[in-house]
């Protein structure tokens, strides 16, 4: 073998030593940056948790998730306050339309929302968007969906936003699962 032909060699075993060492250091540390992305929330002992929004590393990284996440911020705080009018702003029209003040509250009832986390925000077709989002509500068991009367329930939800800002399209039930926990 010619000395140019060691040297290169050298030259490479000592570079690969020198990547393999970084590689050996960079393992041994846990790793930094962005949870994953469907990680759900942790769900508190009891209660319904943190009333705030927030948002998953995946749903923070589209360009709607600041209206995203304040919409659903003000659709919860609007349940959580019985506040019908800032509601009737944050569903579509046609939404507010089938639940006046009375039939709202009465569907409300005792329910207090919390642990509140969009999932994932996905683009749809004409400008608006899809939101799915985890949340804790507790309420009177009486106040519970039918088959669902429990003290405590973790729903998963999908809600089509459009307009600007966007607006719930809120109240589909093939679109909102519910278990107790």
């Amino acid at each position: 073998m010619s000395r140019r032909a060691a040297a290169v060699a050298a030259a490479l075993v000592v570079a690969f030593g020198v990547v393999a060492g970084v590689a050996w250091k960079a393992g041994e540390r846990a790793p930094a940056g962005i949870a994953p992305v469907a990680h759900p929330p942790d769900v508190p002992r009891a209660g319904a948790g943190d009333p705030r929004a927030e948002l998953s590393a995946g749903a923070a990284a589209h360009p709607a998730a600041a209206l995203v996440r304040d919409q659903v911020q003000l659709y919860f705080n609007a349940i959580n306050t019985r506040d019908h009018a800032t509601w009737t702003r944050i569903v579509s029209p046609e939404r507010a339309d089938h639940q006046p003040r009375e039939q709202w509250l009465e569907g409300v009832g005792t329910t207090t929302d919390g642990t509140i986390r969009v999932d994932r925000i996905d683009s749809t077709p004409g400008g608006g968007v899809l939101a799915l989002v985890r949340f804790v509500s507790v309420q009177d068991p009486a106040d519970g969906p039918p088959g669902l009367q429990v003290g405590r329930i973790c729903w998963q939800a999908a809600y089509p936003m459009a307009g600007s800002p966007p607006r719930l399209l809120a109240g589909d039930s093939g679109s909102v699962l519910g278990a107790p926990c």
